[in-house]
């Protein structure tokens, strides 16, 4: 069969490949870190764009498209297009004008601004008879809720700080009290929900007893209601006798003594011939120390009242102080028997209340939840 030859007429077609457009960047005011990265353009290149790259924002923009796309992305400037798109794996990100005009605008505006509010503070000082203290920079509405941020504390100066606590008393005055306590409990949940998290994962850690002990008397006033102060070693001269490591008063003006161990303190052993479980000796060993310190602050009261209110201020009944243990997580009892036995053991003494840190963890969460409805 005869081969059919080509049309020597006919003309080969070629698709020419639509070339991108874009300036690579050169300009010195860049860095190093940017040199080379080409900034792309749609249609006819901007007046604004330089061939060396530059252009206002410029190196802002890519310093943010870098760090927030991690390098996969080309910046493409358009007349009227704002959009961002994954294609191939790589950001297009496209910028019309209208958006670089209104960073110009805006850039504009705080930069006159700043100059003013410069020249005003100089010039107080410099013509104090003409220009006083009173002149103020004018603020220009919506700066702080594009200020106001997270990310910002860590950069905050110690003028800055002290503005702020300066201002919140009386923006906090012109509020309405329902507006007043919701932002109270905004605050509230969100420190709580950070040292509830903090707390449930150094459950998990093997800590030292002494690491416990340092982070909750640092935190029992916030993780557990009710205390309005805490007393370290209180150091009183009468013989030989031994007075707690920690104390706190509560809020209607009593005494606590708590003795802090481990969560991983054993709080049970069983008994396979009674079929019961009974106190770890650890445990054993924690409520007479607190018993003997109950005694001893009975015994002396009046000098233990007139310590803490000549050390910290507080006027205390001293009567019978309440004896509280903290030690041990009861997520790990084998069963329901051992959790009964538990809170039998716990009904059946006289002055010491048993706390352990899942209870503790639990109580701080619900206390977020009631915040939380508190809020709405």
């Amino acid at each position: 069969m005869a081969r059919k030859r080509p049309n020597k007429k006919s003309k080969k077609v070629f698709r020419k490949k639509k070339e991108a457009k874009f300036v690579v960047v050169s300009n010195k005011g860049y860095g190093n870190k940017l040199k080379g990265v080409k900034i792309y353009y749609e249609g006819k290149k901007p007046k604004r764009l330089g061939r060396d790259g530059r252009i206002t924002f410029g190196k802002h923009i890519l310093e943010t498209l870098t760090r927030k796309l991690k390098g996969k992305f080309r910046w493409i400037l358009t007349k009227d297009i704002d959009s961002i798109t994954l294609e191939r794996g790589i950001y297009r990100v496209r910028t019309s004008e209208q958006t670089l005009n209104r960073m110009n605008d805006e850039l504009w505006d705080r930069t006159r601004d700043i100059k003013n509010d410069i020249v005003s503070n100089v010039f107080s000082v410099v013509y104090p008879t003409y220009f006083g203290n009173s002149e103020t920079a004018v603020y220009v509405p919506g700066t702080l809720s594009r200020l106001l941020s997270g990310n910002i504390i860590p950069r905050l100066s110690t003028e800055d700080r002290d503005a702020v606590n300066n201002f919140l008393p009386d923006f906090l005055s012109s509020e309405s009290l329902d507006t007043v306590n919701i932002l109270n409990a905004q605050a509230q949940i969100k420190t709580l929900k950070e040292l509830a998290n903090e707390l449930e994962e150094a459950l998990g850690s093997s800590y030292s007893e002494k690491r416990w002990q340092t982070y909750i008397k640092k935190n029992i006033r916030i993780i557990q209601q009710g205390y309005i102060a805490a007393f370290e070693k209180m150091n009183i001269s009468i013989g030989k006798t031994k007075f707690p490591d920690f104390c706190l008063a509560t809020h209607d003006g009593y005494l606590d003594i708590l003795e802090i161990k481990k969560p991983d303190t054993s709080l049970l052993k069983f008994d396979a011939g009674r079929n019961n479980y009974y106190w770890d000796s650890e445990i054993t060993k924690a409520v007479i120390q607190v018993e003997n310190y109950i005694e001893n602050v009975i015994k002396n009261a009046d000098a233990v009242r007139s310590y803490i209110l000549d050390e910290y201020k507080i006027n205390l009944k001293v009567l019978r102080p309440r004896g509280i243990v903290l030690a041990g997580d009861t997520r790990k009892f084998s069963g329901q028997k051992e959790s009964d036995d538990f809170r039998l053991l716990c009904l059946s003494t006289k002055n010491i209340v048993f706390v352990t840190y899942d209870e503790l963890l639990s109580r701080l969460k619900n206390y977020i939840k009631v915040l939380e409805e508190h809020s709405k």
